[in-house]
């Protein structure tokens, strides 16, 4: 079983591969994303890869090439489901950080590896 701390290691290399089919191959159908803007339900895998494609951009654009995930919390709160609370800490090709972000995941893990089940986006 994958624990929550190599799934993020994992996800960080797909994010810096910069695939869109990489990065949404860590994302359950259906996904539920939670933000400022209100909450929406992700039904169909073309939907997170067509995100992703754009989702991107803004990285390409920062010249980020490493996302180091920190783990700030984790809890396990039932024998398939965690949720998590990571910091991003993004750099350039220099060292820089360019970029920091938080977010919580809702993870689920039925058999099949862990998947992004729940993303909760902080706007801080």
């Amino acid at each position: 079983m994958t624990t929550a701390l190599t799934f993020f290691e994992n996800y960080a290399k797909a994010l810096m591969s910069y695939s869109p089919e990489d990065i949404a191959s860590f994302y359950a159908v259906p996904v539920t994303i939670f933000s400022d803007q209100g909450s929406r339900t992700v039904t169909d895998k073309a939907d997170t890869i067509a995100f992703w494609k754009e989702a991107v951009k803004p990285y390409a654009a920062q010249n980020i090439v490493k996302a180091v995930p920190i783990t700030l919390t984790e809890e396990q709160l039932s024998k398939n489901i965690w949720v998590s609370k990571v910091i991003w800490t993004n750099s350039d090709s220099e060292g820089k950080v360019v970029a920091n972000e938080t977010n919580f995941y809702i993870l689920s893990d039925e058999g099949e590896g862990m998947k992004i089940i729940g993303l909760i986006l902080m706007s801080r």
